[in-house]
């Protein structure tokens, strides 16, 4: 979250003042993504990634997400051991709107989509006999509000908020035969920051 802070804060201050919408249809870049989780038992995660995006428009528009990452789970035995970890990949696809006027838009957008899900122990944990962990695939549903500030004909600065609902089905059994069902959620609070660079 610092990160994501000092990021923008340098580019506010290095930006030249402000233009119009972005020119050009695709932009790429990198932002800084965190994914707050709302599960006690799932780490939350944060990170930096590539970013490629159509740009946003005033009106309806096409919009999509990906939002991938990777999360540790807690051992329903206790303990602070590392125990197993819980991938998250949605492709997500919908629609979007976009209010504003000059250099600023603001975009509403509602994707939803199959995420593919996968559990795992950790590399260092040790599994007893018949010991498995395993996560079905799930449907994911993904709300948010997006901002992009065009300091630049084809620069622009950008912010997300969202909430992604994903419920995948993970199933542990431990080393006496007793099974854990639906103790996971991959539900989160999704905060992002970014710069992209339109191209063409």
């Amino acid at each position: 979250m610092k990160l994501s802070i000092l990021i923008a804060s340098v580019l506010v201050c290095a930006s030249s003042p402000a233009f119009a919408q972005t020119e050009g249809r695709v932009s790429v870049g990198a932002s800084v993504t965190v994914n707050a989780t709302t599960d006690d038992d799932v780490a939350s995660t944060a990170g930096v990634g590539p970013l490629v995006r159509l740009n946003p428009r005033a009106g309806w528009g096409p919009a999509g997400a990906f939002n991938w990452f990777r999360a540790d789970l807690t051992d329903p035995a206790g303990g602070d051991n590392d125990f197993a970890r819980l991938r998250v990949r949605p492709l997500m696809a919908g629609v979007s709107y976009a209010v504003g006027s000059g250099a600023v838009l603001t975009s509403f957008s509602f994707v939803a989509g199959p995420s593919f899900n996968k559990a795992e122990f950790h590399g260092s944990y040790v599994a007893g006999p018949g010991e498995v962990i395993d996560a079905d695939n799930s449907f994911a549903v993904r709300p948010g509000v997006g901002v992009t500030w065009t300091v630049a004909p084809r620069v622009a600065v950008i912010g997300f908020g969202g909430y992604l609902i994903n419920r995948p089905g993970v199933v542990y059994r431990n080393r006496f035969g007793q099974d854990f069902r639906d103790r996971w959620k991959a539900d989160s609070v999704v905060l992002s920051v970014g710069a992209v660079y339109s191209l063409f």
